[in-house]
């Protein structure tokens, strides 16, 4: 840098990059700019001349420069304090996501003359905080934002340890045992958005994943961890979304005294652990499913027979007949056809779509059919009306095909609601849902009867 010349007057003329297409125009909103050059920083206000944007001038010795950030600011109507400022627009560094957005990224080195005022060109995308990483920025480029940390970590008791050979925890140090480190991944969303994932993969599982997020100051952020274990998923290995926890702003998931979030997934049945998630079930993600015809009740002795297709080898369940069982008795189904159904694990229900996610209802529909030789010789509409009186609260008015409710079926109602805690261990059974494709988690209304099987832990 030449030092010796006389300070010179620069501005910056920004034009806005939409996917790529720029358009000079005014930005509601925008106050001024914060702009790092070399290792100094400066804050020039912005106006609008002939209905483009500009800076004012900031002054540099003539030489050559390089950019390193450019994001135009609100100044949340306080000029005179930062730390509650927003950023509005922001120019992608390069290497990230977004600088394909732009020409030019951040990075790019600009030339100051002597005895003439300099004007860079400079292209800026509209930014949202939860894009923060799609820029290239760390989160301390977040002003009124405190960024928040939660760790985790966990165990998975395998059915069978052999069961894990040449997955990637027999390269674990202790090798494959009946207890191992879990390796896993936290999925982080922030007001609907997806954020990142952290994973402690690359260390086998032996540390603790470390999630850190922003929590706007001025804002309601609502946030969503996924937690996706890495287990048997047919006769290979993958990631299973195993629970969701949502909070807000500030709240935290319940830590234990060493400040980490402890999760304990046993493949066998309940451990009796207050930190167990399941237990695991190895269910293919999806299958094909289709009512057979004579129903209520099925051949099989349940409301309808289930005949189950397109499931490679190596599930707990296989292509076949089940006996099946309705969730919801107020919501049809069609008989002989074939519906694309998306499988989940009722032991694991916070992922479940939201009409269908009442862990307390699934529990005591896992104890009941655990428990059906309490009573005697109950009939399948008797069950089937007590499943839709613990899943959707029927009236007990007869319907399709379905008896009005006895004695028998309040007995095993009210039993298995005293059992909202159940868990099954290893050799007992646990439903296995099926809700169509594809359905948003956020559903709050089934568009399809919500159908189960039971399965063997």
């Amino acid at each position: 840098m030449d030092t010796d010349g006389n300070m010179q007057e620069v501005t910056f003329n920004p034009a806005v990059s939409v996917n790529g297409n720029k358009s000079a125009h005014e930005v509601s909103g925008v106050n001024y700019c914060y702009i790092e050059i070399d290792t100094m920083v400066f804050r020039p206000a912005t106006y609008v001349l002939n209905g483009k944007i500009y800076t004012q001038s900031i002054k540099l010795t003539p030489g050559s420069y390089t950019l390193n950030k450019f994001l135009m600011m609100n100044d949340n109507g306080t000029p005179d304090d930062y730390s509650d400022d927003v950023i509005i627009l922001a120019t992608p560094m390069a290497g990230s996501d977004y600088a394909a957005f732009v020409n030019q990224p951040a990075g790019f080195s600009f030339a100051v003359g002597h005895l003439r005022k300099s004007n860079v060109d400079i292209e800026v995308v509209l930014f949202t905080p939860s894009d923060y990483d799609k820029f290239g920025f760390d989160f301390d480029v977040l002003p009124a934002t405190t960024i928040r940390e939660q760790r985790f970590t966990g165990l998975i008791l395998p059915k069978n340890p052999a069961d894990y050979a040449n997955s990637l925890y027999m390269n674990q140090s202790t090798g494959l045992q009946n207890e191992m480190p879990a390796i896993f991944s936290i999925d982080v969303f922030r007001n609907g958005r997806f954020v990142k994932s952290v994973t402690n993969e690359d260390q086998l599982g032996e540390t603790y994943v470390s999630v850190t997020y922003p929590d706007g100051d001025n804002t309601v952020d609502e946030y969503r961890f996924d937690l996706n274990v890495y287990l048997r998923t047919g006769l290979t290995f993958g990631y299973k979304h195993i629970k969701t926890w949502e909070f807000v702003d500030d709240e935290m998931i319940p830590a234990e005294s060493d400040s980490l979030v402890h999760f304990v997934l046993s493949e066998c049945g309940s451990t009796g652990s207050d930190l167990e998630i399941g237990p695991y079930m190895n269910l293919p993600e999806s299958c094909n499913f289709t009512i057979k015809s004579g129903w209520a009740p099925g051949s099989l002795g349940a409301y309808f027979d289930g005949d189950l297709g397109d499931i490679p080898i190596g599930y707990s369940i296989g292509n076949g007949l089940y006996s099946a069982w309705c969730g919801t008795d107020s919501v049809s189904i069609n008989i002989n056809h074939t519906y694309q159904m998306d499988v989940y694990n009722s032991l694991t229900p916070s992922v479940l779509p939201a009409y269908t996610r009442d862990a307390s209802r699934w529990n005591a529909i896992n104890w009941l059919f655990n428990n059906l030789s309490n009573y005697s010789s109950p009939s399948w509409g008797e069950i089937q009306g007590a499943v839709w009186k613990i899943l959707n609260d029927w009236d007990g008015i007869s319907h399709t095909n379905v008896p009005n409710a006895d004695g028998i079926t309040d007995a095993m109602v009210s039993d298995a609601l005293s059992h909202i805690d159940f868990k099954p261990e290893c050799g007992q059974k646990a439903a296995a849902v099926l809700v169509p494709k594809g359905t948003n988690r956020d559903a709050i209304s089934p568009k399809l009867q919500v159908v189960f099987i039971m399965v063997n832990i």
